[in-house]
């Protein structure tokens, strides 16, 4: 069907990408202020890309992908934040263009113009587009990857008894791209080299589907590696410089120890901090800090993932199961609804949860149907996802889980949902039954986009005290009143100290530094004091939550520090901002 009522699909695309973007353009007001830490992290390096220095590389614990984009259009904007949030709506369209390509491969237009509406309207991409954050290139590289090895597969027939041919012209060019391919998805974000092991699973899924010859399996799989390795050789040696070591990322020592010490039910940041401290012992990290956004220092405590799978096997395995548990119970079901389930705690009524149940069931009944159908047809696909999904699922449930790791895969589920539709064949009224279907995933998602909504809307109350206490720090050294403080009236080279950097970026700051994980205030004002810094920050939501022992200086002003200014808000939040004496 090249047209759907004398319209091209072609411009019914652009048409919903365009009121897609529109929708996800009005949400950009729940993301006035920057409210997550790793944002400052893109920011920074975007910002030191144009300084042609490695800084822009920073610390090897963030892909630099993903600031590329952001540096070049804020040479228009002149505004980083802005920036970022346009080249996030590029970027969706983008990823819905690729999804389109991918589903017209399995789908008729107008199932896959539905695709591209749930994808548009889903909350769990609303909510990463409107944040900055990797997941906004991180999907299409990988939707981009999935149409290569479609290509390939595709050019792939079933090999007579007695073929033996060559290699022909340009055969080894697509094996080439898909490398370099996994090496952007690499250098956007370390645990992409999992995905090594994918191109591994479809490898030999042809080779038995005889579609590959053995010597031609190696010849592919050695191309293959090479372009890999070579596309990342120049950010492999810089991370060896970095930590004097060779490897393809500087996280394992603190993520092993996460794994161990966070909740397997709540993601609790306190652990974080903990294992931070812990793998840093003897005060290391009040000399240099070694933590997710601080300037690189090897820990001094090194784990292995032999000591953390043998310090207690029971353990590890019950870690893997209650993982397993969670990524089917809780993951994906807030990858596709977000928060919506928490509907189920907006009334006691027994029949309105069971209504809800049920209203949930029968779109992950097609769900269920459309993977077996995905199987059954369109083997392919299913292989590409599979070889995809089974290293994540493995690799992933042996730390900790977050949705974020198992995005890429939502747009794929929207493809099998909309497959699955489609091949509802049970009675002559199976076409109402397929708009009754559709009508239902799309309130779904609008239902869970409310939700949405209403839990992420207030939060901005929280940090947009903090972006106060940071316009108004800049202000303040501008002014040339604290020589002291900022002595060219200039705050690029003020070193702020507080654990989600909202001050550091609203005071115009470009240096980045956690408040060490300790009860001990002088434990604080040692690390301040070797670090030469300027301010301490001091606020409700951070010290009553991960520093509960030092809230007491919410009130009180700790020794060896003047209490510069404060700020509060009838929310009974608090910011302080404490100059340290020199």
């Amino acid at each position: 069907m090249k047209k759907i009522k004398n319209i091209s699909p072609n411009i019914l695309l652009w048409l919903i990408c365009l009121i897609g973007t529109i929708f996800h353009w009005a949400f950009l007001s729940l993301n006035d202020v920057m409210k997550i830490a790793d944002s400052f992290a893109y920011l920074l390096m975007s910002y030191h890309f144009w300084d042609f220095s490695s800084q822009w590389l920073w610390n090897g614990w963030f892909g630099f992908i993903y600031s590329l984009p952001i540096a070049l259009v804020n040479l228009i904007t002149n505004n980083d934040f802005l920036a970022a949030q346009i080249v996030n709506l590029i970027l969706l369209n983008v990823s819905a263009i690729l999804l389109w390509k991918i589903s017209r491969s399995l789908l008729s237009p107008i199932y896959s113009l539905f695709v591209i509406v749930l994808f548009f309207l889903s909350p769990t991409l609303l909510h990463f587009n409107i944040h900055i954050l990797t997941e906004n290139i991180y999907i299409p590289l990988f939707l981009g990857l999935f149409i290569l090895l479609q290509k390939l597969i595709a050019k792939l027939h079933p090999l007579r008894p007695s073929d033996t041919s060559p290699l022909h012209k340009g055969e080894l060019r697509p094996i080439i791209y898909i490398g370099c391919m996994i090496g952007l998805m690499y250098l956007t974000r370390a645990e992409a080299f999992i995905y090594l092991s994918s191109i591994g699973i479809i490898s030999l899924i042809l080779l038995f589907q005889k579609r590959l010859s053995i010597w031609k399996f190696f010849w592919y799989a050695g191309v293959f590696f090479i372009s890999f390795f070579i596309f990342i050789s120049p950010y492999l040696i810089y991370l060896n410089g970095l930590t004097g070591e060779w490897g393809l990322t500087n996280k394992w020592a603190s993520n092993l120890r996460q794994a161990e010490l966070r909740g397997q039910e709540k993601m609790d940041d306190a652990w974080f901090e903990q294992a931070v401290a812990e793998l840093t012992a003897d005060k290391h990290h009040l000399i240099a800090g070694f933590a997710g956004g601080m300037p690189y220092d090897a820990p001094s405590i090194e784990w292995s993932l032999w000591e953390y799978v043998s310090k207690d096997p029971n353990a590890f395995f019950k870690r893997i199961m209650s993982n397993q548990k969670k990524l089917y119970t809780q993951n994906f079901p807030e990858i596709i609804l977000w928060k919506s389930p928490s509907l189920y705690y907006w009334d006691d009524s027994r029949f309105s949860n069971i209504f809800f149940l049920l209203y949930c069931l029968v779109p992950f009944l097609v769900l269920i149907f459309g993977i077996y159908k995905v199987f059954q047809k369109q083997r392919d696909f299913f292989v590409i996802t599979i070889a995809f999904f089974i290293p994540a699922s493995i690799f992933f449930t042996l730390f900790f889980t977050l949705n974020r790791y198992f995005l890429i895969f939502l747009p794929l589920i929207f493809i099998t949902l909309w497959f699955g539709l489609s091949q509802i064949r049970i009675w002559k009224y199976s076409k109402l039954l397929q708009i009754w279907l559709s009508v239902q995933l799309v309130s779904l998602l609008l239902l869970s986009t409310l939700v949405y909504y209403n839990t992420e809307s207030p939060k901005d109350d929280y940090y947009r005290l903090k972006k106060t206490a940071g316009e108004w720090l800049q202000s303040y050294c501008t002014q040339e009143i604290s020589p002291e403080i900022c002595p060219n009236s200039s705050t690029l080279d003020l070193k702020i100290m507080e654990r989600f950097p909202i001050v550091s970026y609203y005071s115009g700051s470009k240096t980045r530094y956690i408040t060490p994980y300790t009860n001990d205030i002088a434990d604080i004002y040692e690390y301040g004091s070797y670090h030469n810094i300027d301010i301490l920050v001091v606020d409700t939501m951070d010290f009553k939550t991960y520093r509960p022992e030092l809230s007491i200086y919410l009130d009180t002003t700790p020794d060896n520090f003047i209490r510069l200014q404060e700020f509060t808000n009838p929310e009974w939040q608090k910011v302080i901002l404490y100059q340290l004496k020199k």
